[in-house]
């Protein structure tokens, strides 16, 4: 490579290092992909980081046109040119894919390699939870008091709740008076979580959900886990949820497919622990969803006011 084109080469690498970022990021996010990796809370940033992106690559492109123009001459030489030139001590050729290579090698992996959401492999790494994460069970030692607002005296009852449960049990009430508890996307962990502080509220109580199947060693051969991931933040954060479903047909089902499951609500002990769990009345096969992650909603409590 002569001296006098090299550093003509690098600006134009430079930019399309920069392109290719910019045009990436952009179809993720105007495709909806980008939701397998970020909550969407968070894509307002990455709008703002592809518009700066795209500010980059426009002042590379001006940078990259004039050394065309006016181009700069390398040299190991002293002064006296009448040329634009550079005293930068020229690299070798490993340095400089080596520097380039750290740029290039993610966004080509990010391009070829499929996007897709993770679910029972990241499940056996990450462990499953089930009982919804409940420190504080409403059968604890804790004070348990009741909660005000209109609702029916024995409801009230059956919910008593110490002051880190005061949430869960409103949610419960609430659930409790469904003719059909739907573990949807919205709300689902809460949903979960209110279930599993309460179970003995909610046996034989219908319930509906779909998620991926998963199994884990404990489980008897008619129990199953009906599974969703939970995302907060980003992929890094993700934690698998689930509740045991128990079916004779329980073998007849591949781990990773995606179902959809109606039943009736027990309870049993896992880990020491009581939870829910479903008689199921009825699987049926169900599409995975573009987007199957669940998110947190952190503000659940001032909703049910």
């Amino acid at each position: 490579m002569g001296k006098a084109y090299a550093p003509i080469v690098h600006h134009f690498l430079k930019l399309a290092i920069l392109i290719g970022f910019t045009a990436f990021t952009a179809y993720l996010t105007i495709s909806g992909d980008i939701l397998l990796f970020i909550a969407p809370k968070l894509t307002f940033y990455v709008n703002l980081a592809v518009a700066g992106l795209a500010v980059f690559t426009a002042f590379q492109l001006y940078f990259s046109i004039r050394s065309i123009i006016q181009p700069v001459i390398l040299c190991d030489c002293g002064h006296g040119h009448d040329h634009s030139h550079s005293h930068e001590p020229p690299r070798s050729f490993w340095k400089h894919a080596v520097i380039y290579s750290l740029f290039m090698l993610p966004l080509l992996l990010g391009t070829f390699l499929p996007n897709q959401a993770l679910a029972g492999t990241l499940a056996k790494k990450k462990g499953m939870t089930i009982g919804g994460g409940s420190v504080h069970s409403a059968s604890g030692p804790a004070d348990l008091v009741q909660l005000g607002g209109d609702e029916d005296p024995a409801i009230k009852e059956l919910f008593k709740a110490d002051k880190y449960n005061r949430d869960y049990a409103q949610l419960g009430m609430r659930l409790y008076k469904q003719d059909l508890i739907e573990m949807k996307d919205e709300w689902f962990i809460e949903k979960l979580q209110a279930l599993n502080t309460f179970p003995a509220n909610f046996e034989g109580k219908p319930i509906k959900i779909k998620g991926f199947i998963y199994r884990e060693a404990g489980l008897q051969e008619n129990q199953l886990i009906i599974g969703r991931m939970a995302m907060t933040h980003c992929i890094a954060d993700i934690s698998p949820y689930g509740i045991v479903a128990e079916t004779p047909d329980a073998s007849q089902s591949a781990d990773d497919s995606w179902v959809t499951v109606t039943g009736t609500i027990g309870k049993m002990e896992y880990r020491g622990q009581t939870v829910i769990k479903i008689t199921v009345q009825s699987m049926e096969p169900a599409a995975a969803p573009s987007v199957p992650y669940v998110y947190p909603d952190w503000d659940f409590a001032s909703k049910l006011k």
